[in-house]
């Protein structure tokens, strides 16, 4: 929370990757690895982590240009930012489907062709497709990226309110998840029908906060200062939300004469005992010594690395993750092949985001500049039409 340092903070990074690390885990289902994640631990996973990152990166990279008589630009980045995740999913789509297709006629299973929401693809093509195309079809582990793009078109939005008040985009922001849980209002399936998975309504909340958090470092200020009654309130709060994934206990929607929002653990419209998690384990991380560990291990950690390349990292991911389901199939699965799938998917994509890093540096990189002296010769005759070598300078490699 400590938004007083200058540069950038490796800390978000790195937590950035180790989100992305965890999210890469749990869509391999059934493995042993995935008792490790966050969302073995309380009511939010790592889906809330990534979506909250997600708005205080959104705020460092735009709003400061939408403040700064730079609307129209920093809204036009947004938007390729936008069209740039559209693309990359409906890429990882077209890729999952073709694996898909190829193993279920490799092992003559049939049943494939449905497997993770893939049906309407395969068995109605032009519906299907139409659906992919427009969002309205996601196939599994393929959900979070439709809710991203909801974010970063409505972020010129969002900006323009904050320019004038952060808190009351904020107000705005709540408004519309209450809204959205009061009504069950969400963005429309098609052509399964039914709502989206992770409703964009409701989660441009957490998107919200993080965008709060942004803007507060850009102001160079503690967005939520110390305070000891409040780091033992929030430690609180994480230990009872773990005594109840421990306990798997989940209140019934007729538990409490409140609505079900306040007390329930819904994900698609992420209800406020999981909002309440992420920002708890936000706080008591950035005043502990956890925070600090965070920011010593500094820029090169391959967890630093990976949060700075999350959207091949994210996509890849994906993509290994039901590449790691698929393998199982005709080999039956098993602990070992588990771990050494997960393991080597997560090498995989430290390989990559370090490959695309250093890619980055060596593209960016500014050559140095070397001046060549022509070879002494005997003065020729002047000529009127050619000028003396000299005028031009020296010549640059």
């Amino acid at each position: 929370m400590d938004a007083t340092r200058r540069g950038r903070l490796n800390e978000i990074d790195t937590v950035r990757g180790l989100a992305l690390a965890m999210i890469f885990i749990d869509h391999v289902p059934g493995n042993p690895l995935e008792n490790i994640t966050i969302r073995n631990f309380g009511f939010a996973d790592a889906t809330e982590i990534f979506v909250f990152l997600a708005g205080l990166a959104a705020a460092l990279a735009y709003f400061r240009k939408f403040t700064a008589d730079r609307p129209w630009l920093a809204s036009a980045k947004a938007a390729k930012r936008g069209f740039d995740l559209y693309l990359v999913h409906v890429f990882c789509i077209a890729v999952v489907a073709a694996l898909v297709a190829w193993m279920a006629g490799a092992t003559a299973d049939p049943e494939l062709y449905s497997w993770i929401n893939l049906g309407p693809i395969f068995n109605d093509p032009a519906a299907g497709l139409m659906g992919v195309v427009t969002l309205g079809h996601q196939p599994g582990y393929f959900n979070i990226l439709p809710m991203y793009i909801c974010f970063m078109l409505a972020l010129p939005v969002m900006m323009l309110i904050a320019r004038a008040s952060v808190g009351a985009m904020l107000v705005a922001s709540a408004t519309v998840w209450v809204v959205a849980n009061m009504t069950g209002m969400n963005a429309p399936q098609w052509p399964n029908g039914g709502g989206w998975f992770f409703n964009p309504l409701a989660w441009q909340f957490v998107f919200a906060i993080g965008f709060v958090v942004g803007a507060g470092i850009l102001g160079r200020a503690q967005v939520v200062p110390y305070r000891a009654w409040a780091w033992w309130l929030a430690a609180a709060y994480l230990v009872l939300a773990l005594v109840m994934k421990l306990v798997a206990f989940y209140p019934a929607r007729d538990m409490l004469p409140i609505p079900f929002f306040l007390y329930g653990q819904d994900k698609t419209f992420v209800t406020l005992p999981r909002i309440l998690h992420l920002l708890a384990l936000v706080y008591v991380v950035a005043y502990s010594p956890a925070g600090r560990w965070l920011r010593d291990l500094g820029a090169n950690n391959p967890f630093a690395v990976m949060g700075r390349q999350g959207l091949a990292v994210f996509a890849t991911g994906s993509l290994l993750a039901v590449a790691a389901q698929l393998v199982r199939v005709p080999l039956g699965g098993g602990v070992v092949l588990d771990v050494v799938l997960v393991s080597a998917g997560l090498v995989i994509l430290v390989l990559l985001a370090g490959g695309l890093e250093w890619l980055k540096r060596s593209t960016t990189q500014t050559p140095a500049r070397t001046t060549v002296t022509p070879a002494r010769t005997a003065p020729a005759a002047p000529s009127a039409a050619v000028p003396p070598a000299k005028a031009f300078g020296p010549v640059r490699a």
